[in-house]
């Protein structure tokens, strides 16, 4: 049995960690690095072009990574919990 990992109200199964720790450093990226600064399309474009080629780390770390930083991209100035709030609450569960 793999584990899952309760994001928001979503319950995703992981495999391994790489998803989840790809998840919260990406949303932790946006903060210490995007947070605060405008953007454009471009960015957004490149931003996801290299983080969805690079080929350093592994494919579910990829998609996590992207996830996170795309949740805290919409996520911050809106009230309420979201899929964002998990880094801020480290409201996650993980179960076997």
């Amino acid at each position: 049995m793999g584990q899952h990992v309760i994001l928001g109200s979503t319950d995703i199964a992981v495999t391994d960690h790489n998803f989840s720790t790809g998840y919260q450093e990406g949303y932790q990226r946006f903060l210490d690095h995007y947070q605060g600064k405008p953007l454009t399309d471009l960015d957004i474009y490149g931003f996801l072009v290299r983080n969805t080629l690079d080929v350093l780390t592994t494919d579910r770390y990829r998609a996590g990574y992207v996830l996170g930083w795309c949740a805290a991209l919409h996520t911050l100035g809106r009230p309420g919990a979201t899929i964002g709030s998990y880094v801020e609450s480290q409201d996650v569960q993980v179960t076997a």
